[in-house]
């Protein structure tokens, strides 16, 4: 077993330990690979344990996920909607990686879809990461802003805190295109 995927696999998960793996895969760029492969892998656990690291290495540099960008959709568009913890992450990594209009068109899909999961982590992570998107995705702003006050009103109240980060995220996308248009 390598030593990314013993990290992964042994002794009680969290946020903290997520973020030194993350802060390792991101010294050590060949391990990117790695943690993608993990990702993919048979075991629930450690796929979800693999997608929170990728969403503390997108915390920390984004570009090095980029490449996996369509596989990483893929994946998501298949992860089942009880496995929700791994949805949670992988839905704000794959609106983070997605750096073409095709790839943020289909990724905002997939977070329209992640709305109507039961669980709220994930719904959570498709209004954080639909205003990701119509930040870089001028198509996307109505959609994104509709479902945001949506949100904003009937969310719970990690919902409404996403939400509310979300919203002014897109209001600064909207003011830059208004200084640039």
């Amino acid at each position: 077993m390598n030593s990314l995927a013993r990290s992964l696999s042994e002794g009680r998960w969290g946020l903290e330990r997520a973020r030194e793996i993350a802060r390792d895969v991101v010294s050590r760029r060949s391990a990117v690979k790695a943690l993608v492969s993990a990702m993919f892998g048979e075991e629930p656990e450690l796929r979800k344990r693999a997608s929170d690291v990728a969403h503390r290495v997108t915390d920390i540099d984004v570009a090095l996920l980029r490449p996996y960008a369509d596989e990483l959709a893929g994946l998501l568009a298949e992860t089942q909607p009880e496995e929700s913890r791994t949805l949670w992450h992988l839905g704000l990594v794959v609106s983070r990686t997605a750096h073409t209009r095709e790839q943020r068109l289909r990724a905002a899909r997939m977070m329209q879809v992640q709305l109507e999961n039961e669980s709220n982590v994930a719904r959570c992570s498709a209004v954080e990461g639909l205003g990701l998107l119509a930040s870089e995705e001028p198509e996307l702003y109505d959609i994104a802003s509709e479902l945001i006050e949506k949100a904003l009103r009937d969310g719970t109240l990690a919902m409404k805190a996403r939400a509310r980060h979300a919203k002014r995220r897109l209001e600064d996308a909207r003011k830059r295109a208004g200084d640039l248009g």
